[in-house]
């Protein structure tokens, strides 16, 4: 089973993902893990994909329509009939060999005109690296920001950089934080400092 839990936290990553994806639209939720998302949005159709067939039954358990068992690196793989009004790439592009691929190849074959794409990434500028590094420590744990499972590590900037030249123009950027949400909501200026996950509602390009 899946080592990652749903974020109940009024400025959690879960949370702050579902306020920006409105009301009676499909959504495809790529990495969907157990289908966290459904009980924050659940005025909206959810499809899933995830490589773990347990989590999969899960979703399913939790309202999700259609799930689809799928390693995102296999990405070529995936053919439905649908087109999606919301993309959702939550904690999942950071695990992938090419996620720039990955994301182009969704917007691409199934995103509805005019649709949106939100997308969440581990803030590795967070303080808490910050502070490790300027000890000369860089240690990898089991899950969060250093989760030895990321094969790609985010700032700000090179998230940015990811999303635009994926063809995809960023709408809105917001930083998640469970204790300092609140904090940030007001100061928007110490998101890249104390945001745990950095948050993008993109569009694609015209």
């Amino acid at each position: 089973m899946s080592k990652y839990l749903v974020n109940t936290a009024q400025y959690g990553t879960h949370r702050l993902i579902a306020s920006e994806i409105g009301k009676g639209y499909l959504v495809l939720d790529l990495g969907c893990n157990k289908g966290y998302l459904k009980q924050f949005a659940p005025g909206n159709f959810f499809f899933g994909i995830d490589y773990n067939k347990k989590d999969l039954q899960e979703a399913k358990k939790n309202g999700y329509q259609k799930v689809y068992q799928l390693d995102l690196n296999d990405y070529k793989a995936f053919k439905v009939k649908e087109k999606f009004d919301v993309l959702i790439f939550a904690d999942i592009l950071e695990h992938l060999l090419f996620p720039d691929k990955v994301l182009r190849f969704f917007v691409d074959h199934y995103l509805q005109k005019g649709g949106k794409i939100i997308i969440s990434l581990p803030n590795v500028a967070h303080i808490t690296v910050r502070s490790r590094l300027l000890r000369g420590s860089f240690v990898y744990s089991e899950s969060g920001i250093l989760d030895r499972t990321h094969l790609h590590l985010y700032t700000l900037q090179t998230a940015g950089e990811l999303i635009t030249l994926s063809g995809l123009n960023i709408i809105q950027r917001k930083f998640s934080s469970n204790r300092l949400g609140r904090l940030i909501q007001h100061f928007p200026f110490l998101g890249t400092l104390l945001g745990f996950n950095l948050i993008f509602i993109c569009r694609k390009k015209s």
